[in-house]
């Protein structure tokens, strides 16, 4: 009975230090700036919120506004989110047709980034509705987010190293 036990306790640990493992791994991928000072914009303002956080969300755009297949995907993981949060979408796969930036603020360790989002005709009947990225040291709880925000970090990555 001991041995099953440290077993059991044994995988629960190394499940804990996997996803310790993979939130360090998004952290450093991501890699948000949090040493500029507190800040509340309404549009991407690289000299308040950093030039990551800047060029992932210019990406973010760009990719919204191109017909490419790297956008079906994108717009998948967005709709993804946004079923994680609004229980409207439990059922449905919700789709936009436009999107504006509605502000982004960073309050000591948290970064929120807020976009209005358009909607197609839905069975849930929204016309409008915002979507939130939400980062606490760096990540955030979806994995979804951490997974498209890394992503678009490697493009973030790409354009400092072109402008340096």
């Amino acid at each position: 009975m001991l041995m099953v036990s440290m077993i059991a306790s044994a995988q629960i640990w190394t499940g804990y230090k996997s996803d310790s493992v993979r939130i360090a791994e998004y952290r450093e991928k991501i890699g948000l700036d949090y040493s500029m000072p507190d800040y509340s914009v309404t549009s991407i303002d690289e000299k308040k919120i950093g030039s990551r956080l800047a060029n992932i969300l210019r990406y973010y755009e760009e990719v919204n506004h191109q017909n490419i297949n790297n956008q079906n995907l994108f717009r998948r993981k967005i709709a993804a989110i946004l079923v994680e949060q609004n229980e409207a979408f439990e059922y449905i796969s919700p789709e936009f047709f436009k999107q504006k930036l509605v502000k982004i603020e960073k309050s000591a360790d948290e970064i929120t980034v807020v976009y209005k989002l358009w909607l197609d005709k839905n069975p849930a009947n929204l016309k409008q509705v915002d979507i939130q990225y939400h980062f606490k040291d760096g990540v955030s709880e979806s994995n979804t987010v951490n997974e498209m925000f890394s992503h678009m970090s490697h493009y973030a990555q790409a354009r400092e190293q072109i402008d340096n």
